[in-house]
């Protein structure tokens, strides 16, 4: 598999869990490139890039996680698949370049107005670039073209969950995946707990109310890993005029990996009625997110070379040089109070399941699975 799939992992193959490994959830391009830029610059470039996915993932594992108002009966228990579709707003489709403030990239062809993740694709390309000043001449270091978005403006998780009644009118519920090696995408794991507790048993004649009252919270943790490689001789633009030092050295870039994890929280009050077949219910909450996204690794950058002198010492004036780890960021899920409403039909042990939460990042849920009691 070459770079351009390999890196459209780091970012996108939680999309690829939720619709299939044979469907381009993203046409990240490139964007490994980036990699070569100042770290400051890397991250301020991948940040806003991801932006939509950060927000928007945390919100969709936030959602799933009831399909009732009303906890299990003792032992009662269910089983079900889902998964959360969270909208992106459409203030946060694109990104100002400078507004990044950049240190050591600037636009050298294209618009200056770009697309994130979950922008538009049909858009004229960008191409960033970085200079230094070499005795006195203005040398191209590097170049790279910004990918586009991926005219997808909704970002997919995947979510497995088991629960079970135990006692007082208490769910306790359970989301886990063990690590997966998914072909040549990388790893996926997933686990997460969470209760839900009926409030009736403690209003004054809550018992008599002709609807359910619950309190729930979950958290969910969810890893990605993908390895991928990126050499000095990828990244060399003009080779008549770049050294590398590293040519016979492979083993310096062992160990390239993206590795993504997120943690998301929600707590909910609801309110709902039960009926043999079906169940509605609504409510209002409050949730928070954090993806950290990393890059363990030495990675290729083009830089001057401190020997060159003119010209006269028969040494080229750029450089392959080496960063390690250039990516350190978290980015927090811009989500907070939220209403939300859904039901669930059964048909004798099995049921389907929806649900809409309003947010920021207002998000679809759909199910089905098994339950008893």
């Amino acid at each position: 598999m070459n770079l351009r799939y390999r890196l459209l992992t780091f970012f996108m193959i939680l999309g690829f869990l939720a619709v299939g490994p044979g469907t381009s959830y993203a046409q990240v391009g490139d964007v490994g490139r980036i990699l070569q830029a100042s770290a400051d610059d890397a991250e301020k470039l991948v940040e806003a890039y991801l932006k939509p996915f950060g927000s928007g993932f945390g919100a969709s594992l936030n959602s799933g996680w009831t399909n009732t108002a009303s906890p299990h009966k003792t032992l009662g228990f269910d089983i079900t698949v889902s998964t959360g579709l969270a909208v992106v707003p459409k203030a946060d489709k694109t990104f100002s370049v400078p507004d990044l403030n950049l240190e050591q990239l600037e636009v050298e062809s294209g618009p200056s107005n770009l697309q994130t993740i979950n922008g538009k694709s049909d858009v004229s390309t960008t191409t960033l670039a970085a200079y230094e000043t070499i005795n006195g001449q203005r040398e191209k270091l590097f170049e790279f073209d910004m990918p586009t978005g991926t005219d997808f403006g909704y970002v997919p998780a995947p979510e497995l969950k088991g629960a079970v009644g135990i006692f007082k009118d208490t769910e306790v519920m359970l989301r886990y995946v063990p690590e997966v090696d998914i072909s040549d995408y990388g790893t996926f794991s997933q686990y997460g707990f969470g209760a839900k507790h009926g409030l009736n048993q403690w209003l004054p004649g809550g018992n008599l109310l002709p609807v359910n009252i619950s309190i729930m919270a979950g958290y969910t943790k969810q890893t990605v890993s993908s390895g991928f490689r990126l050499t000095g001789e990828d990244i060399i633009t003009n080779p008549n005029q770049t050294e590398n030092p590293y040519a016979n050295q492979p083993e310096t870039w062992d160990g390239q990996k993206i590795e993504i994890d997120t943690e998301a929280y929600t707590i909910n009050a609801l309110v709902g009625k039960s009926l043999p077949v079906i169940a509605v219910y609504g409510g209002v909450g409050y949730e928070v997110s954090t993806m950290n996204i990393g890059t363990p690794g030495t990675y290729p950058t083009i830089g001057q070379n401190p020997d060159y002198q003119g010209g006269t010492n028969n040494e080229d004036p750029l450089i392959v040089k080496t960063l390690e780890e250039p990516i350190g960021l978290e980015l927090e899920g811009e989500n907070g109070l939220h209403a939300l409403a859904g039901f669930r039909v059964r048909f004798t042990i099995f049921h389907i399941s929806a649900s809409y939460k309003l947010a920021n990042y207002s998000t679809f849920n759909a199910g089905f699975g098994i339950s008893f009691r």
